[in-house]
Parts: C-alpha cells; structure tokens; sequence
C-alpha cells in the first residue's frame, strides 16, 4: 500500500512539474521563440529569416517589430515572458540598455543580435551575441579602396557613421581607420559625421560638405542605405567619385549593376537569422551554443562572416 502510495505521489508531482512554464528552459523539449526589433531592410530581412529557420525546425516564433523605445522593448519582453517564451531575440534599440532588458527577461535566454553590447553584460549560455564582425566590413572597404588606387598612398575621404556609440558604427570605423593606418596611408578625413543609417540625413550632411569646396577621393558609408542615398544625389548631380557601402542590400546591390556604388559587404541577415534562431532553440532547453557555427571559445559570441560585393559577384547576393 505504502508503495503504491509514492509511485501516485511521484506521478503527480511529475505532471505538476510538466504543467509549469517554469524560467529555466523548455519543458517540453518544445522552444518557444520570441524577437523583438525596430524595422529597416537589413533587420527585416534578419526577422523574416528567423521566422522561416523557426518555421523548418516546427518552433514557435513570436514577433514584435515596433519596439521602437526602451521602454517598448522592455515591456514586449516582460509580456513575452509571462506568455512562457523560453528564449528571447533582441535587435536592442539601444545596446547600453542591455542590462535593462536581461532584467525584463527574467533569466530566460537573451540572444542579443546585430548590436552587441558591452562585454559586462555578457554571460556564457545566457546572454549571448550573435551578430557579424563589424571591423572585418571597415577592413574589407578599406582593403578594396587601396586596391583601386595602386601606389596612391594619400586619400582624402568623406565618411558618413551609423548611431553614435552603436556597436556596427564603432567597429565599421575602427576597421577602416585602423587597416589604413596598418597599410602606411595618410589619410585625410575630410569630412565625417553620424547619419544615424539613414540616406536623407547622409544626403543632407554630404550637401553640406560640398558647399565647402575641398576636393575627396571617396565616400565611405556604414551601410548601403546612406550610400545609395548619396551616390543617388551624386548621380543626378554628374559627380563621379567612388561611393563604398555596407550590407549588401537589394538597394545596395542594384546601385553597385547600375555603377553608382563600387563596392559593398554583405552582411547575412538570413545567416544571423538561422543562428540566433538555433541558439534560442539550444539555450530554451538547457542546451549550449558550443555546437553552433561561428561560435568562440567562450560560448558567448557567434559570428557569421562578412563577404566582399562588387559587381563581378553582386549576381550572387540578389
């Protein structure tokens, strides 16, 4: 009879275990997917591949495409969690709230992607970066830029920066600056300034620049939608000088076949979307990223190449 008794008891503390949500991953072995961004081409592209990886390994995805504030971001994730998400997706409106939007997940899995945050905020297995190397896109244009130039070693350059302090700005300038540096140029920075990604400010800030009359050998810009921009006012305007982006875009790709840029990277949305997608549904069930591609040692970053664009190869990435 006693033992009767435990095998009951055991069964029914097991069925209650089974009906709880519980914070600590997927009960059920099922994830539960969740993935908070603000809209732009790239981070819609990120999130349509994210809901199709999602989609092919039968997980749930939830999205949430206007958070647009911190606070909206930190309150879609509290409801995220109360409605048992078991792994969070976050494109961070601001990468220095980090530590705001862990708090808002409750311990569930955070997989911060495209803009990293300070390594403070970090942890194994736990709040986690999956994004791209930004320096590498800096280095690639750089690189590409000295190889159009053959024994030029001074340049004048315009340059037109993402989000002040964004993780993608910094590293995309770092790369360049520095591959300059290390390669022995002399370079003139002629110009620069924050068109926060978007090509009506960089239109407007390059107006600007050309009402002061110096001369430029370049214009390198943190992402294709400022570069389309300005090659696109450039074009209209018979200016020909050589106009460098990042992202590989659609836009980017059909300004790179019509001549009007001359170089881009592409950065994989589809390839961050997959891996986030694959480490949300590892971390949801108590599992580690050691096993995803691109993966450091540390198990806290994931990285998905950049890859040099121009229009020898742009028919690739359409």
């Amino acid at each position: 009879m006693k033992k009767i008794l435990v095998c009951l008891l055991t069964a029914a503390q097991i069925l209650f275990l089974a009906s709880c949500g519980g914070k600590a991953g997927a009960q059920d072995g099922k994830a539960k997917l969740f993935i908070s961004y603000t809209t732009d081409d790239f981070r819609q592209a990120f999130a349509d591949s994210a809901v199709a990886e999602a989609g092919a390994r039968g997980v749930t995805i939830v999205e949430s495409p206007n958070d647009d504030t911190v606070e909206k971001q930190v309150e879609s994730i509290k409801n995220a969690v109360a409605s048992g998400c078991t792994a969070i997706l976050c494109i961070p409106v601001n990468s220095a709230t980090a530590q705001q939007l862990e708090v808002a997940a409750d311990g569930v899995p955070v997989i911060f992607c495209n803009s990293a945050p300070d390594e403070e905020y970090m942890k194994a297995n736990q709040y986690i970066y999956v994004g791209s190397s930004e320096e590498q896109a800096g280095e690639f244009q750089a690189k590409r830029l000295m190889e159009l130039n053959p024994g030029k070693n001074e340049f004048n350059i315009v340059m037109f920066k993402g989000v002040k302090d964004h993780s993608g700005t910094v590293g995309r300038e770092a790369g360049f600056k520095n591959t300059m540096k290390d390669n022995g140029m002399t370079v003139n920075y002629v110009f620069e300034d924050y068109a926060d990604w978007t090509g009506e400010i960089a239109v407007a800030k390059f107006k600007q620049f050309l009402r002061t009359g110096q001369d430029y050998d370049a214009v390198i810009c943190h992402n294709d939608t400022m570069a389309v921009a300005v090659a696109e006012y450039m074009a209209g305007k018979g200016i020909k000088k050589p106009v460098f982006g990042i992202d590989a875009t659609a836009d980017g790709i059909a300004a790179l076949e019509k001549d009007e840029l001359v170089f881009t990277v592409y950065q994989s949305a589809k390839g961050q979307g997959m891996a986030a997608v694959e480490a949300g549904i590892l971390l949801s069930n108590g599992e580690t990223v050691a096993s995803v591609e691109g993966v450091d040692e540390s198990e806290t970053y994931i990285f998905v190449p950049f890859e040099p664009v121009d229009k020898t190869n742009a028919q690739n990435y359409k």
